[in-house]
């Protein structure tokens, strides 16, 4: 499994996992329980996670952080769409923590910047 850290100028962390396989899931389920899920939604997750093109974040506030999951994907541009669907809800976390508006420029920048560190920090798993 690789995994990135992003630090949002101390204020948030961001981990990204991706290229991981059957031998991860016990580390996985350890970071989620971590964030507060219970066992049944861990194997849960981890069912999402076994099908390719998949992807999910949970975030918890009261430690500032979100941990991001990208399951094998089939192409280069379904691995970044499903980066993008995960940033957006780290991004909606991040935002809301704050107490700015979804809907507003805020929003935005985050996504915006959180994509340019993704983008600095990943080498696109997939081989077409």
């Amino acid at each position: 499994m690789v995994t990135k850290y992003i630090d949002i100028d101390g204020k948030w962390g961001v981990l990204i996992n991706y290229d991981f396989n059957m031998l991860d899931w016990d580390d996985i389920a350890a970071v989620l329980h971590s964030f507060g899920m219970n066992d049944k939604n861990i194997r849960k997750a981890i069912r999402i996670l076994s099908a390719p093109n998949t992807g999910m974040a949970v975030s918890n506030g009261d430690i500032r952080m979100t941990a991001i999951y990208i399951a094998n994907s089939t192409s280069n541009a379904q691995f970044w769409s499903t980066v993008v669907h995960e940033l957006k809800h780290a991004a909606d976390a991040i935002i809301d923590y704050y107490g700015e508006p979804l809907d507003g420029e805020s929003s935005a920048y985050t996504i915006g910047y959180l994509m340019q560190r993704v983008v600095e920090e990943i080498a696109v798993p997939c081989k077409e």
